[in-house]
């Protein structure tokens, strides 16, 4: 009797002790292989969202400069640890029960990287496979360390030419017993390409090169290139590189070891603007869903959204795996949302089209034909001769944010900008690292009468950001939220709750069927990453990475980051946890003294002018603004006399401020100085409305 009493007794504790040790990993930034970014079953329920508080923060990122930059990673659970990576691509790992620190990685990024990246220094994740961490830094540095201590393994450089613009801001993918990693720098002058190391060893296995190279330089690299190379123009100018980089969006099916690459848009913008002859020609493979062969790279099928694309209509979105009944058959699919405003489910087993339907107001096609797979374009979206109002805007309808799909609504929940903007072509030289993309965007109000007609005849009136529930098979909302600040960020599925952070710096949760309110927790810092959820020890928690990102433009209005200051966190929440703290109060920027005025012509004046729209303000705002970014409108008189060192000599390029002697001689920098110092007089005398200052913003 005793030793059955025992018995039972040890089979209890062996019970217990397993519960209390449950452990639901999260091991990809997408949750499961799938991408899908849901859990079927939550701890934590509609009736206890107000429960939900502060498990632990962390704020101990690494900052290079005084410059405080986006955060827009996934972390990842593995084992007890959290993994995140932060700017410039320096990995965290952290205790998941209490936040205690156990490593940082700093890959070291070259500086000079920044001014490659079109939207800062960001990173969107690091990936784990085995005992290994993977990450990308902004320089294009792929690393592998060592999960368990942080050390660096290996490092290799993926960038094949340094003359180019490139960066890295996007998430390596595990495939297999390789890492693949693309690269950004398309808007910029640069050839997109993706590449796959050996985990183990870092030796570089396979390129896929989605653009054709200059035929004069080498010959094609494979016949898929041979391929691509014929839908291309003859007469097209390869100097320019063409973009197509897949700077985010690469997914892996371990059931047929298949690789899929999202590739974004091409540069200059206007597919006329890429050859001699303007021929409008389908372009491959920009803005394309490519499968790959994960043994050697090689094409099994592509699927173009965008052919040629003028628009930057980048398919870089997320991609989510998934089976659905279509037509009375399960298939397994392949799902995105990309920039252009349609909605596609693909077969991925053949690439096949299944649905494609817009998720927001089109303008530049009337639909996509689903006998060819091709959109049929409208008058509207060529703005060769003449300037247009085209929906979606140049931000796309959908952009890199991460999607959730929850196999139990068989819904995909994801932000949506409902918002046109103007298109124009500009006829100047396209030079590398410049803004000269071909295009020039603005966001009505429209100053052009023509234009403001465009906008109020056209699909929608609305500049908005919204999160819907699509449905993937029928093609249609199944509820929309009310407006969200315009920014905002992803998703994720737990149990019946939707959950999504936003710029106002709020983390909300929805009834994941009906769309109803259920929460909003206040965060006080600017959201645009993907929430994730892990249970430890029987208790579930909910970890979003956050901290405001971009490229130059001021803090919206309703932005977090015009309450209190901007800095990058992880906040970590758990049922009965404690009271979030919000970070202090935004401080009035102080103004600096009035500069001496620079003798300049009105030349000159012009010639700085310009040159800052193009070459700097993608950065520091024209005008000055608070962002993330140096208010050059308010410089010290210490940065005004280091003005030349700055911006010529690279005196704070570890920061991210690069040398730009390559592409700004010494007048140039003169011009852009004397503009700069005297606008800054002129508007400080005059008011913000004098000076130089624009309505519809280069993009």
């Amino acid at each position: 009797m005793r030793i059955a009493l025992l018995a039972a007794s040890l089979l209890l504790l062996a019970a217990c002790q397993g519960q209390e040790s449950k452990t639901e990993q999260w091991e990809h930034l997408g949750g499961d292989w799938r991408g899908q970014r849901s859990l079927a079953q939550s701890e934590i329920t509609a009736g206890d969202l107000d429960r939900l508080g502060l498990a632990f923060e962390f704020r101990d990122f690494m900052i290079r400069g005084r410059t405080h930059r986006g955060v827009e990673a996934t972390p990842l659970m593995v084992d007890g640890t959290l993994y995140f990576s932060g700017p410039w691509g320096i990995s965290y790992a952290l205790d998941a029960r209490t936040g205690e620190h156990r490593w940082t990685y700093d890959p070291d990024a070259d500086g000079e990287a920044a001014r490659n990246a079109c939207c800062d220094a960001v990173n969107r994740g690091a990936v784990i496979s085995g005992d290994r961490l993977f990450v990308a830094a902004t320089d294009g540095q792929l690393a592998a360390v060592d999960r368990h201590s942080g050390e660096e393994l290996w490092k290799v450089d993926t960038i094949y030419r340094h003359d180019w613009n490139y960066s890295s801001t996007g998430a390596p993918q595990v495939a297999g017993d390789l890492v693949v990693i693309g690269n950004s720098g398309g808007d910029m002058g640069s050839r997109g390409y993706v590449s796959a190391y050996d985990q183990a060893s870092g030796e570089l296995k396979w390129r896929f090169w989605i653009v054709p190279g200059d035929p004069e330089e080498e010959p094609d690299e494979n016949p898929d290139v041979t391929a691509a190379r014929a839908t291309w123009p003859e007469d097209t100018d390869w100097s320019l590189g063409l973009g197509g980089n897949a700077w985010d969006a690469i997914a892996y099916d371990p059931e047929t070891a298949t690789v899929f690459v999202g590739t974004g848009n091409g540069g200059p913008h206007p597919a006329w603007l890429r050859s001699q002859s303007g021929e409008m020609t389908d372009q491959l493979y920009l803005s394309s869903i490519v499968a790959l062969d994960a043994e050697n790279g090689r094409v099994k099928w592509h699927y173009q959204t965008t052919p040629g694309d003028s628009w930057d209509y980048a398919a870089t979105s997320p991609l989510i795996m998934a089976e659905l009944e279509i037509g009375g058959e399960t298939r397994s699919v392949i799902m995105q949302a990309p920039k252009n405003g349609f909605f596609y489910v693909l077969d991925r087993l053949t690439g096949e089209l299944l649905e494609a339907s817009p998720y927001t107001p089109v303008n530049w096609a009337s639909h996509v034909d689903m006998e060819t797979g091709r959109p049929v374009l409208t008058e509207d979206a060529i703005f060769r001769d003449a300037p247009k109002v085209i929906w979606p805007s140049m931000a796309g309808g959908h952009a890199w944010t991460p999607m959730a799909f929850s196999p139990k609504t068989g819904l995909t929940y994801l932000q949506v900008y409902d918002a046109p903007a103007s298109y124009a072509t500009v006829k100047a030289e396209f030079r590398p690292g410049s803004t000269l993309s071909g295009a020039r965007n603005g966001f009505p109000p429209f100053e052009d009468p023509d234009l403001q007609r465009q906008f109020e005849a056209g699909p929608s009136q609305v500049i908005e950001s919204r999160l819907k529930a699509w449905d993937p098979v029928s093609g249609t909302a199944k509820w929309t939220s009310e407006p969200l600040p315009f920014l905002s960020g992803g998703t994720l599925v737990i149990g019946d709750i939707v959950l999504q952070g936003s710029s106002d710096g709020f983390l909300t949760a929805y009834d994941a069927e009906t769309g109803e309110v259920l929460r909003r927790i206040e965060i006080g810092t600017a959201i645009l990453a993907a929430p994730m959820s892990y249970y430890l020890d029987g208790e579930q928690y909910v970890a979003i990475l956050a901290g405001y990102a971009g490229p130059g433009a001021a803090f919206p209005p309703d932005s977090a980051a015009m309450k209190y200051e901007n800095f990058e966190r992880l906040v970590v929440l758990k049922l009965d946890g404690g009271e979030i703290p919000m970070p202090p109060p935004l401080a009035n920027e102080v103004q600096q003294p009035m500069p001496e005025p620079i003798a300049a012509s009105a030349q000159t004046m012009e010639r700085g002018r310009s040159l800052y729209q193009t070459t700097c303000n993608r950065c520091h705002m024209l005008g000055g603004s608070r962002s993330n970014y140096p208010n050059l409108w308010n410089m010290a008189p210490g940065t005004i006399d280091a003005f030349e060192a700055i911006v010529g000599e690279g005196a704070l390029v570890y920061g991210g401020m690069g040398d730009f002697s390559n592409v700004l001689s010494k007048p140039d920098i003169a011009a852009l100085k004397a503009f700069i110092v005297n606008d800054t007089i002129e508007k400080r005398q005059e008011g913000q409305q004098a000076g130089a200052h624009y309505r519809e913003a280069s993009h």
